[in-house]
């Protein structure tokens, strides 16, 4: 079942819902481990990122298997954005043979590239992302096409590269001046022979980091539609959450409302102008939908900027039949009791059309006719017919007469104000009820940590006690947890890690233990703070 396009009006409100239309700011990507995920781009929550392919005849194509640091945590969206902003562009830069060692700036210079505040918080937090897109480990086995034609094998597990900040000593005793990275030797193999493609470099920038990471993925897609002047690209749900390691749903509700948040600021810039899903089923048997894209003006000047061609592929536009000259019409007058609008006459006007014809012509249109909307479409229209439409003005006047509908798929600047003003208001919603909900969150957290605080002596090390025994059974290695316990008095302060346990437990109802009786001893409680 195939179902029709969907015009996007929705309830969430990410960062990039004013897309600048900049000139295009090229960056070349490579194209073999930037198919494949490695960061985690959902706000909470874990992700497990495994990918097993097989051929027809059972053998293994693609393995590809990312693990995280336990320290620094899985590399999430500031992380992402780090290695696809700041060391894409310094990569690109560094030109092949990529050196060992790449210089990226100082941690304030790179704060700036991102778009982020130089507080010692926030560079704090980069600092960790660099530290968690260095901690991921990948385990590789996949056959790429290197950009001499030749065929290679990448086989190993590995970290992508190490990073030194300012004053770190390098191995040879040089002592780092900003930030550097060194490449591991099998990601530095693959980024001396993959194939690189350029994407817009301040599109990403402005995109959140999951409309970004469909942006990344969807452009092969659609270069390859404008290559083979295709109206459309496509592209299976189950691939894009695949590649994305975004959460996969089986249901068409759930399935609709994800795609939808990705979707609209692509609309909004030009990128894609319609969407289309099939229902399709994947190779077992689960509930699929193929997703079709027709590209827009923004794709197409990036195809245009890219290869230095035009694509041939336009949408279908309705041209009058070619003569040597068109005749001009001429219309009985209208009574003179009807009154016009002046803003119609004045657009006929700058459209080459008299105001006598104007006003004989709109006598004789029926009630609530979408002109602007008409004329909007008239002149897309006669840009695109190159030339064939020799007569600009009796080809509007001709439009109108025939009350000729605008296609769907055409967003008038009449329909784009009102899509605005809509996603404007429901920003500012969404944003009210956020603000909202960051305000109890942090009521309900300060009304916790004043019952802990507030607890007896004995029952707040109770809670403590119960807190780090939580912590350990339910950690991977407890005995590296016990150490940073013992070793960390900050765990056990407000805010650390034991008192956050100890927080959420109060939040889910535990009470003090009962005091021990005369035939009970209480024993000793095995912590202390």
């Amino acid at each position: 079942m195939k179902r029709g396009p969907h015009n996007l009006t929705g309830n969430e409100t990410p960062p990039d819902e004013t897309l600048s239309t900049s000139p295009l700011d090229i960056i070349r990507t490579e194209t073999v481990l930037s198919k494949l995920p490695i960061h985690n781009l959902a706000k909470a929550g874990r992700v497990d990122i495994q990918i097993l392919k097989q051929g027809p005849n059972g053998q293994l194509e693609l393995k590809w298997e990312v693990s995280y640091s336990d320290r620094y945590g899985q590399a999430r969206q500031l992380a992402y954005k780090l290695d696809t902003i700041v060391i894409d562009r310094a990569i690109e830069a560094a030109g092949k043979p990529l050196p060992e060692r790449l210089r990226l700036g100082s941690l304030r210079e790179i704060s700036e590239q991102l778009g982020i505040s130089e507080g010692g918080r926030d560079l704090k937090v980069l600092k960790r992302a660099f530290h968690q897109n260095a901690g991921a480990y990948i385990v590789a086995k996949f056959r790429y096409r290197a950009n001499d034609g030749t065929e290679k094998l990448l086989e190993a597990g590995f970290h992508r590269y190490s990073v030194f900040f300012t004053g770190d000593r390098f191995k040879d005793g040089a002592k780092a001046d900003a930030v550097y990275i060194e490449f591991q030797p099998s990601f530095r193999e693959v980024l001396n022979n993959a194939s690189f493609r350029p994407l817009d470099l301040s599109y990403k920038k402005q995109l959140s980091p999951t409309a970004q990471r469909f942006y990344e993925i969807v452009s092969y897609k659609i270069f390859a539609a404008l290559k083979h002047n295709q109206p459309f690209a496509q592209m299976a749900y189950s691939e894009y959450c695949t590649f994305s390691a975004q959460q996969r749903y089986f249901d068409y509700n759930h399935f609709k409302k994800q795609m939808y948040k990705l979707h609209r600021p692509h609309l909004a810039s030009g990128y894609i102008t319609k969407v289309q899903f099939s229902e399709a089923t994947d190779e077992n048997g689960k509930p699929d939908w193929i997703m079709s894209y027709a590209p827009g003006p923004k794709a197409r000047a990036e195809y245009a900027t890219f290869t230095g061609k035009k694509p041939r592929v336009v949408p279908t536009v309705v041209v009058e039949p070619t003569h040597h000259r068109q005749q001009r019409l001429h219309l009985e007058a209208a009574p003179p009791t009807v009154a016009f609008d002046k803003r119609v006459i004045a657009e006929l006007a700058k459209r080459g059309v008299g105001e006598s014809d104007a006003r004989q012509l709109l006598a004789g249109l029926p009630p609530g006719q979408a002109v602007f909307d008409q004329l909007e479409w008239g002149d897309f229209q006669v840009a695109q017919a190159n030339g064939k439409i020799t007569n600009p003005p009796g080809f509007y006047i001709s439009l109108l007469q025939r009350n000729v509908p605008v296609p769907e798929g055409f967003e008038t600047s009449r329909a784009s104000k009102t899509r605005h003003e809509a996603e404007a208001a429901q920003r500012q919603a969404v944003r009210r009820e956020r603000e909202a909900v960051a305000a109890a969150e942090e009521a309900e957290t300060a009304a916790l940590d004043a019952r802990l605080q507030a607890l007896p002596e004995a029952s707040r090390l109770a809670v403590m006690a119960q807190a780090r025994a939580s912590l350990l059974s339910g950690h991977p290695r407890p005995e590296f947890l016990m150490n940073y316990l013992d070793t960390r008095p900050d765990a056990t302060a407000k805010d650390g890690i034991v008192w956050v346990r100890a927080r959420r437990m109060l939040k889910e109802g535990w009470q003090p233990p009962l005091p021990a009786t005369d035939n009970e001893p209480a024993g000793d409680i095995p912590f202390s703070v």
